[in-house]
Parts: structure tokens; sequence; C-alpha cells
């Protein structure tokens, strides 16, 4: 009888530790960096404040994309505002006649308006009148937009020879037009531009420039003049500013918010992750600024997506008993197996 009471206690006492462990285990905090995702409200307000209004709402969209539910409900209210204030008559009215009389607009309804008469040939002999009128008046002439207008001029003939095959280039034309009105285009651009324009005014052969302009126009189509005057502006050389547009095309609308976000290496970033991460990770990293960038390259996407859930632990105790009966044990108070294992180790003495 003395021996068949010491082998209970001796089974009691080791279960009653192993339950005592795997309270203590299940109760451990997760020791992990937590990452805070951005509040784009404050980014946000300063560009209200500069009347940015499209980059507002494109900015705000980005990050109710990735994850709508968990963000501040402000987010959503001033995003809903800024889209009733751009869709309102008078405001795309406003926009769209500032394209057309100044080639450039933040708006999408006024770059293509500057687009539209760019194309019609009217966009060019605007800027040349006005270039003109600065060269009679003895005011500096802007050499750049004299050489962009006679690009788009001898690309509407091309295009008009070629049934619309060399469009893409009157679309380039346009871009370049904007961004150098907005003072973004680099030194080096516009040389290649002046020196371009030379070229095919003597030779009417636009095959010079036809694919870096045709480029230019696909990047500006798919993200927006606001992104490709960006990466222009940030690029030290042509070459800086090809390897930029396969970034440019991979996220479309998404990349000039990622530029704001990541700040200029954004391309780098992504040339350097997009053979461990796809495009779904990089954009939820993004909404965690540079920490979360850096989080996706040291755990690859799989391990990210992993990190962002909440850790849920589950007890030792299910892997040798059902569901049920683990969950009677969790019912029990801690002290009742701290009891018998003391009772059972006295017994065992």
């Amino acid at each position: 009888m003395r021996v068949f009471i010491k082998i209970v206690a001796f089974f009691t006492l080791l279960f009653s530790i192993f339950i005592i462990y795997d309270y203590y285990e299940l109760n451990q905090k997760v020791h992990i960096d937590t990452l805070k995702k951005i509040d784009p409200l404050p980014e946000a307000m300063k560009l209200v404040e500069q009347k940015k209004y499209a980059q507002a709402s494109e900015y705000l969209k980005f990050f109710i994309d990735q994850d709508k539910e968990s963000l501040n409900p402000k987010v959503k209210e001033l995003y809903d505002a800024l889209e009733f204030k751009r869709n309102t008559m008078g405001y795309q009215s406003k926009k769209a006649l500032e394209g057309v009389l100044t080639g450039r607009s933040d708006e999408v309804i006024g770059k293509v308006s500057a687009g539209v008469s760019d194309f019609f040939l009217f966009g060019d002999i605007r800027d040349l009148t006005i270039e003109g009128y600065h060269y009679v008046k003895g005011e500096n002439v802007d050499k750049v937009l004299v050489a962009l207008s006679t690009i788009g001029v001898v690309a509407t003939a091309a295009t008009l020879f070629s049934a619309g095959s060399s469009a893409p280039v009157k679309g380039g034309v346009s871009a370049l037009k904007f961004i150098k009105k907005s003072g973004k285009m680099p030194l080096w651009m516009q040389k290649f531009i002046i020196r371009s324009s030379k070229r095919i005014k003597n030779s009417g052969d636009i095959k010079p420039i036809k694919g870096l302009f045709e480029d230019i126009y696909t990047v500006t189509k798919n993200s927006g003049l606001t992104t490709t005057a960006k990466l222009l502006e940030k690029s030290p050389n042509l070459k800086s500013f090809h390897n930029s547009l396969g970034f440019a095309k991979t996220f479309g609308k998404q990349s000039g918010v990622l530029l704001r976000v990541l700040g200029d290496d954004a391309p780098i970033y992504y040339r350097l992750l997009k053979d461990k991460s796809g495009k779904k990770a990089f954009l939820k990293a993004a909404a965690y600024g540079k920490k979360g960038i850096a989080r996706l390259a040291k755990l690859g996407e799989k391990g990210f997506l992993k990190s962002l859930k909440p850790v849920v632990k589950s007890s030792r105790l299910t892997k040798i008993f059902s569901k049920n009966v683990v969950d009677m044990f969790r019912k029990i108070p801690i002290g009742v197996f701290v009891v018998a294992a003391a009772v059972s180790f006295v017994l065992l003495i």
C-alpha cells in the first residue's frame, strides 16, 4: 500500500510541476520590437495648408488602403472632405483652365488639359510665342521650353505621318514642360534636351529621344506628374533616372506616396528587396516607414507578415490531451497544483 501511495505521489508531483510550468510559460510576455504605423494626418494637413489637395488625397488613400480598420477615423473624414472638394464643378473647371493657359497643374484634369493642348500643337505654339515675346523684350528666354516646343512640333508631324505611333512622345514633351516650369528639372536633363532639339530640328527625326520620352509618358500616365518630377529631380544622371522608372511603373500612383514616406531612396529599397519580397508586403512595410522596410529586409516577406500578427500561445497540454480536457485543467486555480505538488513531495520523502 505504501509503495502504491508513493507511485501515485510521484506521478502527481510530475503532473503538477508540468501544469505549473505550463501556466508560467503561457503568462510570459513575448519580447518583440513593436512597429508603429505612421500617422498620416500631420503630413496631410501640411499639404492641405499648401492647397495641394491632390497630393494630400493620394497620401491619405495610401494608408487607408493598407489598413482601414485600425486608422484614426479622422483620416477617412479628411479624405472624404478632400474628395468632395476636388470633385466640385468650380474646382475642376478652374484646374482645367489652368492646364490649358499655363501648361501646368497639380490636378488630373489640369494635367490632362495641359497635355491635350500640347498634343494638338496649341501648347507648343503657346510656349514658343511666350518665349518669343521674352526675346523681343530683351528678357531671358527659357531655352529648354523652346527646345521642348521644337521637339513637340516635329513630333506632331511625326504623329500625323505615323498614324499616332509617335503620340507618346508628345506626352513626354508635355510632362517635361510641366517639370521645367515647376523648377524641378536637373541641369543634366536640360542640357540633354537642348542638344537633342538641335539634332531633331536639323534631321526631322525623333528617334534619338523616342524611347526616353515614351518612358516618361508611361510613368507620368501611371504614376502622375508629381512622381515623375520627383524621380527626375533626384536623379544624378540619365542612367539613374531610367533605373527609377521601373519602380514607378510597378507602384503606379502609389509610388509618389512611397517617395514621400520613405524618402528619395524608395526606388533603391525596392530594387534591393524585390527578389525577396512582393509588392503587397513592400507596401505594407512602407506604412511603418523605414523601420518597417528594415524589418522586411531582415525577416523576408513571410517572416515580416507573420511578425505583424498578434502572437497566440498554445498550451503544451494540447499535445497530450484534447482541447476540452485542457480547458478543464485551465479552470482549476494554479494554487491547487502547487499544494498537490507540495503534498506529493512530502509523501515521497
